[in-house]
């Protein structure tokens, strides 16, 4: 049975594109033009507006409605005409005709014809004029099968992936696990339509690729109603060894929803958020914001917040983006702060330091006083020089006070210095009373990239 809920999404695709059009007219009480000025403003309007000329001199009917009308019959189309509706969508040459007759097919989508158009869709998308683009196709489809059926296309999905053997690769999670597949773009429209359900579909699901890019998808359909139902689905997360990242992802993409709003409400609406594992990633997506325009005010706006380790992510990026051009003046500015934000900033601005002027950074570490942000600028400065001088760093990883920073610091300089001079890393190994797996996560060879503490 046809579902009449409206789906403004994806009328929206087409408003987008055409909406200027519909104010573009000829019009008839202008001066007289030559016949093919004439002729010329109105295949203009017709361009824009999609109105073909009538014989009676009236308007035809808009060229989506015809194409509709063929394939409606009492009021639904059937998975045969939906799969050739698709094929006729593929084959229009016009790129502005071809989304109003999409966003036309998706709102007569029901739960009988739209695993036809999933599978029509994506074949055309193989070979067809969509091309790559109907991937942007597939998940607004998707998402308009999980707001009227998400339960039954979920299954679809699952039941397409088991008979062609893709482990649902492809059009279940989507590439990387983010949710850019079809069962992200369900769950997103289920989601929509009844969150509680799609969570607990979510709860369900044991790989735990599959699971993030799930989660990704659900987030995404809450946050159209609002960030209230969202936040209490990222609160409600399971905690795992990374639910701390997580989470501060998935804030962020609830901060982006309320930036919508204005920079100023978000400021508000952080305040609100109490939760540190919460507040995490909402106070970093903001301080992003606001960088992007000032970062004299961003650096004001978080100092606010230096006494909090939620904050301890956005001075990271903050500090970062700073010591790039003036390491001394973040280490200045980190006065102000405390804890893990302080420590966060120490290291990145002696990690920038470090690469710029190595020496006078090494003096002016030699001048702080023992305490948890002077081990953060150590390790920060000594995992930078490890490359040129793995000996020198060595020894300043030694003065670290925290036993478990000095350890993991000497373990990344040793696992340059390994990397480099074999011989000597193996001989300091040798006397170095590491535990046994630390000496492993040294010996053992990685695919190292350029990422990772102090690079």
């Amino acid at each position: 049975m046809k579902n009449s809920t409206f789906i403004p999404l994806f009328s929206l695709t087409a408003a987008a594109a055409f909406g200027l059009g519909w104010f573009v007219r000829s019009d008839s009480a202008s001066a007289p033009q030559n016949s093919s000025g004439s002729e010329s403003a109105d295949r203009k309007s017709r361009f824009m507006t999609g109105s073909r000329p009538s014989g009676g001199g009236g308007r035809a009917a808009l060229p989506e409605s015809e194409f509709i009308s063929k394939y409606l019959i009492n009021g639904s189309i059937s998975g045969e005409d939906m799969t050739s509706a698709i094929k006729e969508i593929s084959n229009t040459n016009d790129p502005l005709l071809r989304q109003k007759m999409f966003a036309a097919l998706l709102e007569n989508l029901t739960s009988e014809n739209a695993r036809s158009a999933f599978l029509a869709l994506r074949e055309g998308r193989r070979g067809g004029p969509f091309g790559r683009g109907g991937e942007d196709q597939i998940r607004l489809l998707a998402n308009a099968w999980g707001r009227i059926d998400g339960a039954g296309a979920v299954a679809a999905l699952k039941e397409i992936a088991s008979e062609e053997g893709e482990n649902d690769r492809d059009d279940g999670r989507g590439r990387g696990g983010r949710g850019s597949g079809a069962l992200s773009g369900v769950l997103a429209g289920w989601a929509t339509v009844d969150g509680a359900a799609a969570s607990a579909y979510l709860g369900g699901i044991e790989d735990e690729r599959e699971q993030r890019g799930a989660a990704f998808g659900v987030l995404q359909g809450m946050l159209v109603n609002g960030v209230d139902e969202a936040m209490g689905f990222v609160r409600n997360l399971p905690d795992s060894e990374d639910s701390a990242r997580t989470k501060g992802f998935y804030m962020a993409m609830v901060t982006d929803e309320m930036l919508e709003q204005g920079l100023d409400q978000a400021k508000t609406w952080v305040d609100t958020v109490k939760e540190p594992e919460l507040r995490t990633g909402a106070l970093a997506r903001v301080t992003m914001e606001i960088m992007n325009e000032d970062r004299a005010e961003a650096a004001e706006w978080i100092a606010q917040f230096g006494d909090e380790d939620a904050a301890a992510p956005a001075v990271n990026r903050l500090a970062d983006d700073w010591a790039n051009e003036d390491p001394k003046a973040v280490m200045d500015w980190a006065e102000n702060l405390s804890g893990k934000s302080k420590a966060e900033a120490y290291e990145e601005a002696m990690q920038s330091w470090a690469r710029q002027d190595p020496a006078a950074a090494g003096e002016y570490l030699s001048t702080l006083k023992e305490s948890p942000e002077r081990d953060a600028a150590v390790g920060g400065y000594a995992t930078r020089v490890s490359r040129e001088d793995p000996g020198s760093a060595m020894e300043w990883a030694k003065t670290i006070n925290d036993q478990g920073v000095r350890e993991e610091t000497m373990v990344d300089v040793a696992r340059d210095w390994y990397r480099n001079d074999k011989t000597a890393a193996e001989e300091w190994i040798a006397s170095s009373g590491l535990s046994e797996e630390a000496v492993e996560s040294i010996t053992t060879r990685r695919d190292y990239g350029r990422g990772g503490r102090g690079r």
